[in-house]
């Protein structure tokens, strides 16, 4: 199930890795497109959205549609449906998503399937990837420029400050922040990432990642740690509250966008079976 039927030996001898295999990139959104797309404007009303940018990887886009091409192909009787959906993550994956993929044999949860999982309703999405992401009190901070602010004279823990409020952006964005809170009164002090900040906001940055999903033949499946793929005639498992959809299927899934977001307290608190999102099918990128 987690294999494709298509011949990619065929296919990948015939195509220059070596020229296209890192060939992505991640850049900004514009304005119009922010308002175009629904499934972003959503987030800007739910949660604190820090940044916005789209994924483009010429392979992975032509691996997905190589893949929508042969389930129209196999099936011509049911539609394949291609929609936007969310997908949560933390921010130190975006990059090998960007390149690689979402991959299903990461999963470490498996309620519905060993399989990718994503979601029409981001506010669910974002509510199961926390429980999934544990305690946020190990935080990854960038070595080498942790260095070159110590040596600069900064206190390293005022340096940490600086970095996790920045996540990680760069020297120029911790300088700055650094200067901005010079004069705090707890600049040097040591410093305890938490979930919560003095005003009860979380202030871990995660990233959400909207994907085109391709869907054409759906299983319901009821929660099931046991489960590892379902029946080959199925591409899609959805759960019986009608919230996620897991896929199993290599390049079944385009990631398009990044949204880099923290919560706020409306968020924290919304009741995700409130949703009343649609689906969106995907126009042409």
């Amino acid at each position: 199930m987690h294999s494709l039927n298509f011949n990619f030996g065929f296919i990948m001898s015939n195509v220059n890795c070596s020229s296209i295999m890192n060939d992505y990139s991640i850049e900004p959104v514009v304005d119009s497109e922010l308002y175009e797309v629904e499934e972003i404007r959503h987030l800007y009303d739910l949660f604190d959205v820090i940044s916005v940018h789209k994924i483009q990887n010429p392979l992975l886009w032509g691996l997905y549609t190589l893949r929508k091409n042969e389930m129209e192909i196999n099936n011509k009787n049911i539609i394949v449906n291609e929609w936007l959906l969310y997908h949560v993550t933390a921010t130190k994956n975006v990059q090998s998503i960007a390149e690689n993929n979402l991959d299903w044999r990461f999963t470490s949860r498996c309620r519905y399937g060993k399989g990718v999982c994503f979601s029409y309703c981001p506010l669910y999405a974002n509510r199961y990837a926390s429980c999934a992401q544990g305690s946020t009190s190990a935080v990854d901070y960038d070595e080498n420029i942790m260095d070159i602010l110590i040596n600069m004279g900064f206190p390293r823990e005022a340096v940490k400050r600086a970095l996790f409020y920045t996540y990680n952006q760069g020297l120029e964005c911790a300088i700055k922040w650094l200067m901005d809170h010079i004069t705090d009164s707890n600049f040097a002090e040591p410093f305890v990432p938490s979930r919560h900040n003095f005003n009860s906001e979380i202030s871990i940055e995660r990233a959400f990642i909207i994907c085109r999903v391709l869907v054409q033949n759906i299983k319901d499946v009821s929660v099931n740690y046991h489960l590892n793929v379902i029946p080959n005639i199925f591409d899609t498992a959805k759960s019986t509250n009608g919230m996620v959809y897991v896929k199993f299927n290599d390049y079944e899934f385009y990631p398009q966008y990044i949204v880099y977001y923290r919560e706020h307290n409306l968020s924290q608190y919304s009741d995700p079976y409130s949703c009343n999102f649609n689906y969106n099918y995907c126009v042409d990128q």
